[in-house]
């Protein structure tokens, strides 16, 4: 990637981002405090900011954190916790449903990182939901299928359009997506993304 297009995502997710702090002030009542609602969507937008900020970091330097395998409990709950913050900005449940992935640790974080982030990029299509996340652990792979007819975003085609959204978020998404060597499909109904352990393995054996 080149750095002029790294500043010019990091400028476009940053003004999203000032736009969504802005709404919230102008929702809000200015002689009373923040109600439970708004203060929530406050909190969400500023973890997306340091979501933002680490996206850039490590586009632009190339570090990863260390894949740590976890209980599927302990990575359901961390996820489920992220992903009702962003359901409820995007006004948009997210319901992440144990499809047969007890069978297995689960990877975490960057694999919970991404979906967290590609989940985002669907919800748009998927309100007013409830949106469905299945997950599933075979012994070959990791699989993740998100229940609905939203498109593929298109930063993450094979072969990226020229008039695809320049953001961080999508460019981390496509990079991450190479780094883990993550197998997409979109088919009607449903998107799915499906993670060989084999690629974890070999990972975790480099970075020790």
């Amino acid at each position: 990637m080149e750095s002029e297009d790294l500043w010019r995502a990091a400028l476009h997710d940053f003004n999203n981002l000032v736009t969504g702090l802005q709404g919230v002030v102008d929702l809000g009542d200015p002689a009373l405090p923040f109600d439970p609602h708004n203060h929530a969507r406050l909190e969400t937008i500023l973890e997306d900011g340091k979501t933002l900020i680490a996206m850039a970091r490590n586009l632009a330097l190339g570090h990863q954190p260390v894949s740590e395998p976890v209980p599927w409990v302990d990575w359901e709950a961390g996820l489920r916790n992220r992903l009702e913050a962003t359901g409820s900005l995007f006004r948009c449940p997210v319901e992440l449903v144990d499809a047969g992935a007890r069978g297995a640790p689960w990877p975490t974080p960057l694999l919970q990182d991404w979906v967290v982030a590609f989940t985002r990029q669907i919800l748009p299509w998927a309100a007013p939901g409830p949106l469905r996340l299945e997950a599933q652990a075979t012994s070959e792979a990791w699989v993740l299928r998100w229940i609905t007819d939203a498109p593929l975003p298109s930063t993450l085609e094979a072969d990226l359009p020229p008039d695809a959204p320049r953001s961080l978020a999508g460019f981390w998404l496509r990079s991450m997506a190479r780094h883990m060597t993550l197998n997409l499909e979109a088919a009607d109904g449903f998107l799915q993304v499906r993670l060989p352990r084999c690629s974890v393995e070999t990972s975790r054996s480099q970075e020790s």
